[in-house]
């Protein structure tokens, strides 16, 4: 388990500071404080589990993902230091280090090796699935926490949060596909079994991923069409809510996906 939560940590942290580029918000300099300490707090635990208790079972990033992990965090920390929001020199100290934050996890090793599945079908769904953490977590937390800054300052403008909420709705339709993708490929296993669904529903892994297309993405999609209404009308503070539910549930199965793929090397 801890492995799964290292790398939702570091795809969390991650996946704020993508949304913060591409948000580009005009909130303070309070937000992007708050937006930063939560990346670093999560960088920190999550590669405090992933060098500690972590360590004999995922393997260290070295060389462009080691190097690439260290040049994200230095660019966010000298964000958060000279912090002008709204600068262009600003956004692009976040920027760089949303890219190589993003080049640090598509090249690490811990995702690249993990696949052992002998086909291709599956080891392409099981890379997009741990991939896709970081815009599937990434967005709607920090959707969340934008939200929430409406209330501080109702008169910002709501062209970031539409962004935010565009990465947020277009990665739950790409988990949909791969969840469904998932299901395809699982199903022979599932079906050709002694007891067959039964058997795969009871003592197998079929009970989960169903847990997590209904609860970990189909209701996130519902949750977020609500919430896209709500922001049409400016009831900013029911938007909130909203997405505070959709938290919940997005962690509830990205958690299933990533413990299951780790565990097994297949994709779910």
């Amino acid at each position: 388990m801890l492995p799964a939560v290292a790398i939702l940590l570091i795809h969390a942290a991650i996946g704020m500071l993508v949304c913060a580029a591409i948000a580009r918000s005009p909130a303070g300099p309070g937000f992007y404080r708050m937006i930063l300490l939560i990346v670093l707090a999560c960088l920190i635990l999550g590669f405090g589990l992933r060098l500690g208790p972590a360590s004999e079972t995922m393997p260290i990033p070295m060389n462009l993902s080691g190097v690439s992990y260290v040049v994200a965090v230095v660019a966010t920390i000298v964000f958060g230091i000279s912090l002008q929001p709204g600068t262009t020199q600003s956004f692009m100290k976040l920027t760089t280090a949303a890219i190589c934050g993003t080049l640090a996890i598509l090249t690490d090793p811990a995702i690249l090796a993990g696949a052992t599945s002998i086909t291709w079908t599956g080891r392409a769904l099981y890379h997009a699935g741990i991939i896709s953490v970081l815009p599937a977590v990434g967005s709607v937390l920090f959707a969340m926490l934008l939200a929430h800054w409406y209330l501080v300052e109702p008169r910002m403008p709501l062209e970031p949060l539409r962004r935010v909420l565009i990465v947020f709705v277009t990665t739950q339709f790409f988990l949909l596909v791969s969840v469904a993708g998932v299901i395809a490929y699982h199903w022979p296993e599932w079906t050709e079994m002694d007891g067959g669904l039964v058997r795969a529903f009871t003592l197998g892994n079929a009970l989960f991923v169903f847990m997590r297309a209904f609860l970990g993405v189909l209701a996130p999609i519902g949750l977020a069409w609500m919430t896209w209404k709500t922001v049409e009308l400016r009831s900013i503070q029911s938007a909130t809510g909203i997405l505070y539910a959709a938290v919940v549930f997005v962690l509830f199965g990205e958690t299933i996906s990533i413990y299951l793929s780790l565990a097994t090397g297949q994709p779910y």
